[in-house]
């Protein structure tokens, strides 16, 4: 499988001495990429990173073979993500807001408003301002914002965080949906294990600012009762190596 990102010994410290050291992992095309970790980990330090709102201390990152240092534009081309928060105009639609971003897409139609808002379930919302959406409808937004540009990539820190358990069911549905019918590849973070036991192919376990592991899922239920099994267990393993 052709490899969209590469990431290579990570590392940036804070003078507080937290930070991400030697972070390494590959995502494959057409794969869902878990990046797995309690909150604190190191998970969205690494995604500014990866998408250049943050510089690394060393190490590099690749996106479909570009250096995000020396080649931004091309590396980011056809990725979209949200880090972080989802931000939107709330005095304005849903379709209007689209409609702001859709600026820095000159090579798309206005169509294509209409199709991302029915693939994310707001089509019919899409004269309501989002001052009225409710948080997972605000989610909802951010992710047909991500998608907008027909990405190859999608990035997403954290995409059901504060979601109740519809609203975290139907972002997991859409991320499902769009890797298997559309052929996108989601590298997405979170702390939630059970959706990434069910959302993702492969996971990458970090921890205290370091990669300390990575496996294919239904492989790892193969051998363990769930992913949270794994996962504390691998953790454990960690730390006493440490000690």
């Amino acid at each position: 499988m052709e490899k969209v990102l590469e990431v290579n010994g990570l590392t940036k410290l804070f003078k507080n001495g937290r930070g991400i050291r030697d972070i390494s992992f590959d995502v494959y095309q057409g794969e869902i990429f878990g990046f797995l970790g309690p909150n604190g980990a190191g998970k969205t330090t690494t995604m500014k990173i990866i998408t250049g709102l943050s510089r690394a201390d060393r190490g590099s990152v690749k996106i479909f073979g570009y250096d995000v240092l020396t080649r931004f534009e091309e590396a980011m081309r056809k990725v979209g993500c949200i880090i972080e928060t989802v931000e939107s105009y709330e005095f304005l639609s849903a379709a209007k807001n689209l409609e702001m971003a859709l600026r820095y897409y000159p090579g798309l139609d206005k169509s294509r408003i209409h199709e991302v808002l029915e693939l994310v379930g707001l089509d019919k919302y899409k004269n309501e301002k989002v001052g009225c959406f409710s948080l997972g409808m605000k989610q909802r937004l951010g992710l047909a914002s991500a998608i907008l540009s027909k990405p190859e990539l999608v990035i997403l820190d954290e995409p059901a965080n504060g979601l109740d358990i519809e609203g975290t069911v139907d972002i997991r549905n859409i991320i499902t949906r769009l890797a298997r019918e559309q052929g996108i590849t989601f590298f997405i973070s979170s702390h939630m294990i059970h959706e990434m036991e069910i959302t993702c192919d492969r996971i990458g376990i970090i921890e205290d600012g370091r990669i300390i592991r990575t496996g294919i899922v239904r492989e790892l239920l193969d051998q363990y009762s769930s992913l949270e099994d794994y996962f504390i267990t691998q953790v454990r393993e960690d730390r006493g190596r440490i000690a």
